[in-house]
């Protein structure tokens, strides 16, 4: 059994961002159960070898959604290992972004990313912000998709279950109204010693070293910092965010 060109070429496509399809691929057999659970998979493709029936739990998880099965060879699969990791997985899922007023409106801590163009810092971001809490996620221009296939990797499929939006930083700011927001700055208030965190909080996180963009700053009535060693110019992204987070939760 062998895929297509024209299948491999589709895959390869929507691995790469680069199809018109509302379609996502995600990698590994943890992650693509767990979509299953979120009821976003539309397709499921799976290595297959000869003489046996590979992922049987997937294949039947596949049947009770009635989520169309492909298969292909290992050659397959190693081609498309340039951009995907070569496990033998793949499912594409449904695009879950919602509207902007909605998750605007959502109770707890909302994570604002602004102008954070890595992917795996993107993934790795969102994977920290729901381990302490945040209930949703705010994509501002200038930052990866979350469902892109390197963010999706980073945050092991974590960022099918947050509810997202995307908007300019103008409509975000429009759609929050007077919701309290604070951005991750340095030289802002020391986030081990932060006091009353509101309930509510947007939380603007922005690219490693520049930080957030002007209409995120201007929208925030205060900055928070992490002290960190002379010399050091600035903490990675994911990694700041993942501190700050964590103080963010203690301190609430």
């Amino acid at each position: 059994m062998t895929l297509s060109t024209a299948q491999r070429q589709r895959l390869q496509e929507i691995a790469r961002g680069r199809s018109r399809e509302p379609l996502f691929l995600l990698e590994g057999p943890r992650a693509v159960k767990d979509a299953f659970a979120s009821g976003v998979v539309a397709e499921l493709w799976l290595r297959g070898e000869e003489n046996k029936l590979t992922h049987p739990e997937l294949r039947d998880l596949a049947y009770d959604h009635d989520v169309p099965v492909g298969e292909g060879g290992a050659k397959d699969f190693e081609r498309l290992g340039k951009t995907v990791t070569p496990q033998g997985v793949l499912a594409l899922v449904r695009d879950t972004e919602r509207p902007l007023e909605e998750v605007a409106a959502l109770p707890g801590m909302l994570l604002w990313l602004d102008g954070v163009q890595d992917p795996g810092n993107v993934g790795a971001i969102v994977r920290v912000a729901l381990a302490f809490g945040a209930t949703g996620l705010l994509i501002g221009e200038g930052t990866a998709h979350p469902l892109g296939l390197k963010a999706l990797r980073a945050s092991t499929g974590l960022a099918l279950r947050v509810p997202f939006a995307r908007g300019s930083a103008e409509a975000i700011v429009g759609a929050l109204g007077a919701r309290p927001t604070w951005v991750l700055e340095a030289g802002g208030d020391d986030v081990f010693a932060l006091g009353d965190v509101p309930d509510d909080l947007v939380f603007v996180v922005g690219a490693e070293g520049r930080g957030p963009g002007p209409e995120a700053g201007a929208a925030a009535s205060r900055a928070i910092g992490i002290p960190i060693a002379p010399g050091v110019d600035s903490l990675n992204a994911a990694v700041a965010a993942g501190i700050a987070c964590a103080a963010l939760r203690h301190a609430r």
